[in-house]
């Protein structure tokens, strides 16, 4: 379902005002992102949005509900009437992976309480550390972890977000090593205490973090991908550095609240299939560190939802009680 690269000229170049189903949209359209400006869904929310709401022939406007690591956003969209006019755009740690962290408080079923519409694309998780941490690669990383006895920290964008599992299970894999979990309100506050020395290190979704990297405010010690990214190919995966068993592969997808019409499910179809191929847009996608998806129907969208909400439900379990410790 997902890709590195898109052909930019397999797809024609959006067409205003595609052919809508009757009535819709009659108004702005407003794309709902559950973290704090300057994550990754805001990211890519903010670059896609243009070329949505040039496909769709309305605006469509982004606006940031964080809280409860994404899944208020979450309860707010599966509540919405299904008419379209508000979708949001979610990754695994809000949509998959709290649900199976914390059932009793995470009520909602992913494969049954929403209506899945498309894939914005995928991307690694890249583990980090300030420029003047000592550590030059993963496995320094790890030794210096060891040393510290448990008094070291790292950060992630929220408890039980795909950055503290990433992170859980980095020190599992490093040898059962302990740092105390710091969670931040999303992505960007997440890479920038980081980046403060607030904390050792931190797994972020690697677009979150690109900017940073390259501008060297940040150093890139491995990316969980299984092979290494085509955008920071100097980076080794988490494999390479001696720490198998992290392919943590994250992505963002569009999705609605239950029930929507199918007509309105193929307009969003439609304007995700454009914006896609728009190459402005891809371009801006793949710089910001996301592989931009092939576009796929809602129904193989819904299919692949539920597939990983089986699949991180794994990995939630293997992680352990470390993950609902905070």
């Amino acid at each position: 379902m997902l890709r590195r690269h898109l052909p930019l000229l397999a797809i024609p170049a959006i067409a205003p005002a595609l052919a809508q189903a009757q009535g819709f949209p009659e108004r702005t359209l407003t794309l709902m992102n559950g973290f704090a400006p300057g994550g990754s869904s805001d990211i890519v929310a903010r670059l896609a949005s243009p070329a949505l709401g040039a496909a769709l022939g309305q605006n469509v406007v982004v606006e940031n509900r964080p809280g409860a690591g994404g899944a208020v956003a979450l309860e707010h969209i599966r509540n919405q009437r299904p008419d379209g006019h508000l979708v949001v755009i979610s990754d695994p740690s809000a949509l998959v992976i709290a649900p199976a962290v914390a059932p009793a408080t995470v009520r909602y079923n992913p494969s049954r309480d929403f209506t899945a519409l498309g894939m914005f694309g995928s991307t690694p998780m890249v583990l980090v550390v300030a420029p003047a941490h000592p550590a030059r690669n993963a496995r320094e990383l790890a030794d210096w972890l060891r040393a510290q006895s448990g008094r070291a920290a790292f950060a992630s964008s929220g408890i039980g977000a795909t950055p503290h599992l990433t992170g859980e299970l980095f020190l599992q894999q490093a040898g059962n090593l302990e740092a105390t979990h710091v969670p931040y309100r999303g992505g960007g506050l997440m890479v920038e205490a980081v980046m403060k020395n607030e904390v050792a290190f931190g797994f972020s979704v690697l677009n979150t973090a690109a900017g940073q990297i390259r501008a060297g405010l940040l150093r890139a010690l491995a990316v969980s991908s299984p092979a290494r990214h085509a955008g920071f190919p100097d980076v080794p995966t988490t494999a390479e550095a001696g720490l198998p068993g992290i392919d943590i592969i994250t992505w963002l997808m569009l999705l609605g609240p239950p029930g929507m019409p199918a007509p309105i499910q193929a307009s969003w179809s439609r304007a995700m299939t454009a914006m896609l191929g728009d190459g402005q847009t891809a371009r801006r996608l793949t710089e910001s560190g996301l592989d931009p998806a092939t576009p796929t129907p809602p129904e193989a969208t819904q299919r692949f939802l539920a597939a990983e909400q089986a699949r991180f439900a794994a990995i939630v379990a293997a992680a352990g009680s470390r993950l609902t410790s905070g």
